[in-house]
């Protein structure tokens, strides 16, 4: 099974405080956008294994993916394992959400691969756990996301608008901003 995880721009962004685990309170508009990671799925007896077209992107539990198999597995109490494929095209470290968007993938390809039949709300609330991006890409589209993105609230969709993007060659950890 595969499906197309897009990358996601912030439209707008702002801080409204700060919670007392670090975490800063947000208000912003994301938007998908045409750039997306390909990410297939197979299941297979045990274990969770991921390949990938770059070399750089790490295929262990450091990897969201990987963190989300075992979420979903340990959640709905799946004992088969999972191969995973992921197509990398949205840069890393680049404020695309391009591991936030492969988790939300491997979370709603098991969801069918699986049959659990999980809403969009449960496999957002799965999906917090990795992190606070993942909930909107479990929905995608134009939304107005809160608190540390994870109430998201569906907007009319931005159309035909052109968004250009430049990527320098450094990277920069969202957890460092």
């Amino acid at each position: 099974m595969r499906i197309k995880a897009y990358a996601k721009v912030n439209i707008s962004l702002d801080i409204i405080g700060k919670r007392e685990d670090g975490y800063h309170l947000l208000e912003m508009i994301m938007q998908s956008i045409d750039l997306y990671d390909e990410i297939s799925i197979e299941e297979q007896k045990e274990g969770i294994n991921i390949k990938c077209n770059r070399p750089y992107v790490p295929t262990d539990e450091r990897n969201l993916a990987y963190k989300a198999a075992k979420l979903f597995k340990e959640t709905y109490n799946i004992d088969s394992g999972v191969n995973i494929y992921i197509k990398k095209n949205i840069p890393v470290c680049a404020g695309l959400a391009g591991g936030s968007t492969d988790g939300a993938a491997v979370l709603k390809i098991m969801n069918n691969l699986f049959n659990i039949n999980a809403s969009d709300e449960e496999l957002m609330e799965l999906g917090l756990k990795l992190g606070a991006d993942v909930p909107y890409c479990i929905k995608g589209g134009t939304a107005l996301c809160e608190g540390i993105g994870e109430k998201v609230t569906e907007l009319t969709r931005f159309k035909d608008k052109i968004v250009v993007l430049v990527k320098p060659p450094f990277g920069v950890s969202t957890k460092s901003v």
